[in-house]
C-alpha cells in the first residue's frame, strides 16, 4: 500500500476541495490509503463522499494561526505515519514549510500544487505578500515536484522557475452534461420560468467579487426586467451582499441560494455564468459552467487557459457595469447544450484521465 497525505491548510467546501474529491473519487484506491490532513477541518459538502471511500481526515491544531503547535502535531504525524506522497495544496508559499518538515522526515515524494495567483485584499496584504515572497525563495528546495494548475497559479507559488506540471483542474464531465427535463424542474422549484438566469458559483467573498455582480444585475434589469441573479455558495460577503441587494431594490431578483451537492442541476437551470473574480488560479466552476453548456463571461484575471470553447468571452473588471450587462445580454446561447461535456472532455477536463494520471504518480512513487 503507498500511504499518500493530501495536505491543505484549511479544509472546508471550495475549489481546491473540490477539485481533490473528484480526482480521490475516480481513483481505484485498493493500492492507496489517503489521509487528508488539515491545520483546520471545517464542515464541507466533499467529506461525506471522501469518507465512504475510506479517506481518513486528520486535523492538526484546528487553527491556521497556531503555527508552532500545527508544526508540532504534522513532524509527529509524519513520524507515525510514515508518508510515502505529501501532496501539499497550497495558496500560498508559506504553506511550503509543511513540505520542509516532510524533507526532514524523510518523505521521498513531496508535491507543492499551487491553486492561487494572488492574496486576497486585507489590511495585513503587503506584510503577507512580503512573507509569501520570503518563503518562495526560502523553502524553493524543500519539493520533489510542482504542480499547478494554470501558467500564472505556477509563477505566483513557484516564481520564474520553467519546471512545473500543468495539473488540469478535471470533473465529471457525465455529471454536468445538459439535461432539460432537470433544468425545466429547477427553473420551476426557483420561481424562474421565463426569465434571464444570470448565475455564479463560489465562495460568497472578496476574491470572487459577487459585489459587482449585483451592480450588472441592476443594468440588466434596466433592459430585461424579467432577470435573476442565482448566487451558489456561501462564505463571509453573505450579510453584506444582502444589504446592497436591498438598498439596489434587488431583494426578489437575487436568489442567494447557499452550499450544493446537486450544483449540476442550478448550473442546468442557468442561462449564462459570469465569474467577475479579482484573481484565481483556474476555477473548478468555470470548467463545469462551459460543460453544461453555458456561454461564459469572465473577467480578464482568469487565466486563457480555462477557455475550453468558443462560448467564453472576457471583460476587463475596469469596464462599468453596463458593459457587462451588454455582454451577458448579448451571448450567444449554445442550441445543444449537451455538447458542452464534449469540448470540456476534448479539452483533457474529464477527470477520470486526471485522476488516473495522479494516481498512477502515486503508486509509482512519483515516477509516473
Amino acid at each position: 500500500m503507498a500511504r499518500i497525505c493530501v495536505f491543505c491548510e484549511t479544509w472546508e467546501s471550495g475549489g481546491i476541495e473540490a477539485f481533490l474529491c473528484n480526482a480521490i473519487c475516480h481513483m481505484d484506491l485498493a493500492g492507496l490509503e489517503i489521509d487528508i490532513v488539515a491545520a483546520r477541518l471545517r464542515e464541507s459538502i466533499f467529506t461525506p463522499a471522501l469518507k465512504e471511500r475510506g479517506v481518513r481526515f486528520l486535523p492538526l491544531s484546528g487553527s491556521t494561526r497556531k503555527l508552532a503547535e500545527n508544526h508540532r502535531r504534522f513532524s509527529a504525524l509524519l513520524a507515525q505515519r510514515q508518508y510515502d506522497v505529501v501532496h501539499l495544496n497550497a495558496y500560498q508559499a508559506l504553506s511550503l514549510c509543511y513540505l520542509a518538515l516532510a524533507q526532514k522526515a524523510g518523505v521521498p515524494v513531496r508535491i507543492a500544487h499551487s491553486h492561487n495567483t494572488e492574496l486576497r485584499k486585507s489590511p495585513g496584504r503587503p506584510l503577507k505578500l512580503a512573507l509569501h515572497r520570503w518563503a518562495r525563495r526560502a523553502y524553493g528546495d524543500v519539493m520533489t515536484h510542482r504542480w499547478a494548475c494554470s501558467a500564472s497559479a505556477a509563477r505566483f507559488l513557484f516564481g520564474d522557475i520553467p519546471e512545473w506540471t500543468f495539473i488540469p483542474n478535471g470533473i465529471d464531465v457525465e455529471r454536468f452534461r445538459f439535461d432539460p427535463a432537470a433544468r425545466a424542474r429547477v427553473r420551476g422549484e426557483l420561481g424562474l420560468e421565463g426569465k434571464l438566469v444570470i448565475g455564479n458559483v463560489g465562495r460568497l467573498c472578496y476574491q470572487k467579487n459577487q459585489t459587482f455582480l449585483l451592480d450588472v444585475l441592476k443594468a440588466v434589469q434596466q433592459r430585461c426586467p424579467e432577470s435573476a441573479l442565482l448566487l451558489v455558495g456561501e462564505g463571509e460577503d453573505r450579510p453584506a451582499l444582502r444589504e446592497k441587494a436591498k438598498k439596489l431594490g434587488l431583494e426578489k431578483a437575487a436568489i442567494f441560494y447557499g452550499l450544493s451537492d446537486h450544483v449540476e442541476e442550478l448550473f442546468w437551470a442557468m442561462d449564462v455564468f459570469v465569474m467577475p473574480s479579482r484573481f484565481e488560479g483556474l476555477p473548478v466552476t468555470a470548467v463545469e459552467a462551459q460543460c453544461a453548456g453555458l456561454p461564459c463571461l469572465f473577467a480578464d484575471t482568469l487565466t486563457r487557459e480555462v477557455r475550453l470553447g468558443e462560448a467564453v468571452r472576457y471583460l476587463p473588471l475596469t469596464a462599468p457595469a453596463g458593459e457587462w450587462a451588454e455582454a451577458l445580454l448579448t451571448a450567444e446561447v449554445r442550441r445543444d447544450r449537451a455538447t458542452g461535456a464534449e469540448a470540456v472532455r476534448e479539452a483533457g477536463f474529464d477527470i477520470s484521465g486526471v485522476s488516473r494520471r495522479i494516481e498512477e504518480f502515486y503508486l509509482k512513487g512519483g515516477e509516473g
